[in-house]
């Protein structure tokens, strides 16, 4: 996932622009059983007890079109899009809201396998939606068992893609408790945005050769797309603060690196 985020070290790139692994077959993706997610979203309840899921034939026909849909869509992109069927699903009226492991949504999240790795969902102890901007979507909040969570993406090989005269390869989302983004579609081509993310980076050897030779480990993210149809998306990010504090890096670098955001086109997912 999100391989060439930056504009900005992977030593063994090849002089042709091709990197290693870079055209391998995407992971595989696993296919729910329907009447098992179905069964556990109507299982899902909030802190104080309350269903948050009601079936209808409306909400069937949505979860089709996310699990069952050709070409079928991403592991990642199927975890946003059932947020988002979620959050659609619910009255503004019942905002805030809170869901732990008692309540059913770790066997959502496996029920509908959208992890590679089913030891993660164990480790979400609360999902939160909140309405905290009349003029904006509501905000998920998520908390972990830990302060730092680490998700190996691609089952541990990353993804990679030749930006910059190097290879960009993308190797471990990292998730801070607290970790919150907005889901919505987008007003003109429908694709589903997910945006302002908060306490959310992406780990992996990034960077540029050429005027200038710079390596980076640490990228925040601020926005994903999904293109409709494909594993590709548009992704806006930045150089992390933790970039800064971990690994060294000119004045100047230091100054800009952080103030001016890269949008990239790129296979999405984990």
């Amino acid at each position: 996932m999100l391989a060439g985020l930056v504009s900005l070290s992977f030593s063994a790139f090849s002089e042709d622009g091709k990197c290693p692994g870079m055209d391998d077959p995407p992971p595989p993706v696993l296919k729910p059983d329907m009447p098992k997610l179905i069964a556990a979203l109507e299982n899902l309840k909030d802190a104080h007890g309350r269903s948050i899921w009601q079936t209808t034939e409306e909400t069937k026909k949505d979860l089709n079109d996310i699990f069952e849909s050709v070409p079928t869509k991403t592991k990642l992109e199927q975890f946003f899009q059932l947020l988002f069927l979620i959050q659609r699903n619910i009255e503004q009226r019942d905002l805030p809201m809170s869901v732990e492991p008692s309540g059913g949504i770790t066997e959502v999240l496996l029920a509908a396998k959208v992890f590679t790795d089913p030891a993660f969902p164990k480790k979400i102890t609360s999902v939160q939606l909140a309405h905290d901007d009349p003029n904006r979507n509501p905000v998920y909040t998520l908390e972990f068992a830990a302060p730092e969570v680490r998700f190996p993406i691609n089952q541990g090989k990353g993804f990679a893609s030749w930006d910059q005269g190097m290879c960009q390869i993308a190797k471990e989302l990292v998730f801070y408790n607290g970790f919150s983004f907005r889901v919505r579609p987008n007003r003109v081509n429908r694709n589903l945005v997910v945006d302002d993310f908060d306490r959310v980076e992406l780990f992996g050897s990034f960077g540029s050769r050429g005027m200038f030779d710079i390596d980076l480990n640490y990228v925040e993210l601020e926005k994903v797309e999904f293109i409709k149809g494909t594993d590709q998306g548009k992704v806006k990010g930045r150089v992390a603060k933790r970039e800064f504090k971990e690994n060294k890096h000119s004045k100047m670098f230091k100054f800009i690196g952080g103030m001016i955001p890269n949008t990239s086109k790129q296979r999405i997912d984990w």
